[in-house]
């Protein structure tokens, strides 16, 4: 009987990822077993700060490993992390990126010790000029900071093969059709697509047009080594130009009426970094990734439920919009008429010991 398992963010050394799986008898050996189909939800590169060398060969590692998996045993899905190297990053050299990531840590360095408005000053008289391109230094100091042009040519490889999904199909054990993306889905998004219909499949189907649409039009320079950034607009905006991104890949779930909310700046229309849980499709089970525990505690406000409030990182979580009723909290919520429900599968692995580790068993995989 073959189990199929979501993994979520996996940002992390590889042979932690291993020890993941291996716990829940998802290995033969040091290859994924027969008889287990593996998702990962995205983000597979920048883990660690204090060694953005190391991390990048281990997201490197990983993502070949992963790779090397028929299509139909392990898939994957396209993350904000996975996209920068063939958007944001995509026409920075290594020796541009290094100079770049060292400045945005001096930057920092100069916020620590002198204040924001020294560091602004800096970010205007040396970033900008010698980076325009960027839209902010803790895009290369801190998000991005693992990236180098060998992750680039892998990333753009494996979109050029089709081994990138931006969205696919599962069914729960409780027998509910999922959309799985990176960072979950809005009524903005099935705007910008025109509407498709409300099942998963169908926006699935439109996602995946949409993506294979964007790969053909950089197919050719990529083919000849020529990294033309993709272009996965109006749905996912890259940074740039001192602004940052948003959209698909970006967006997370958080409460626009918290104290310290900054809906001018969260919820931008063009480029929103974070999305009001009330806008997500009723009727909609999805699966996602990219907010882990602590920062949906924070960004969800009197939201959450007390019990998702007494743990710290990790977890699988359901957010839930029963009308405009939002609730947040541990588990997967059993089946309801009428809800808007997403499964939140980041398990923090950057933070979260491997036995404390949850990995989202489905049904399968539809497509």
């Amino acid at each position: 009987m073959t189990r199929t398992f979501v993994m979520g963010d996996p940002q992390a050394p590889f042979d932690k990822i291993l020890e993941v799986l291996d716990r829940h008898d998802a290995l033969d050996g040091d290859r994924v077993a027969s008889d287990v189909v593996l998702v990962s939800i995205g983000d597979h590169f920048d883990y660690d700060l204090k060694d953005p060398a190391g991390a990048g060969r281990e997201g490197l590692r990983l993502l070949r490993w992963l790779a090397s998996h028929d299509p139909e045993h392990v898939y994957l899905l396209f993350g904000n992390h996975d996209a920068s190297r063939v958007m944001e990053l995509a026409l920075l050299d290594d020796a541009e990126f290094t100079r770049a990531r060292l400045l945005a840590r001096s930057i920092d360095d100069t916020e620590h010790g002198e204040g924001k408005p020294a560091a602004k000053a800096r970010v205007l008289a040396e970033f900008r000029p010698a980076f325009p391109a960027l839209p902010a230094p803790g895009v290369v100091g801190r998000d991005y900071a693992a990236y180098t042009t060998e992750q680039r040519a892998l990333v753009a490889e494996l979109l050029l093969a089709g081994r990138f999904h931006i969205a696919l199909t599962g069914e729960l054990r409780d027998g509910r059709t999922a959309l799985l993306t990176h960072a979950g889905v809005t009524s903005r998004e099935l705007a910008l697509l025109g509407q498709p219909g409300p099942t998963p499949d169908a926006i699935a189907a439109a996602l995946e047009a949409f993506l294979g649409a964007a790969i053909e039009r950089v197919r050719d320079d990529w083919s000849c080594g020529t990294y033309t950034p993709l272009s996965l607009a109006p749905l996912h905006v890259t940074g740039g130009d001192g602004e940052e991104g948003g959209g698909l890949l970006y967006h997370r779930p958080s409460n626009p009426d918290r104290p310290d909310a900054d809906p001018a700046w969260a919820l931008a229309p063009t480029r929103p970094r974070r999305f009001d849980p009330r806008t997500l499709p009723r009727g909609l089970t999805q699966v996602a990734g990219h907010s882990g525990h602590a920062k949906c505690v924070h960004e969800l406000g009197e939201w959450v439920c007390d019990s998702a409030r007494a743990r710290k990182h990790g977890g699988i979580r359901t957010l839930r919009v029963d009308g405009d009723t939002v609730t947040y909290d541990l588990g997967v919520a059993p089946p309801a008429d009428g809800v808007a429900d997403m499964i939140l599968v980041d398990g923090e692995l950057r933070r979260v010991p491997a036995h404390e580790v949850s990995l989202l068993q489905l049904a399968r995989v539809v497509g």
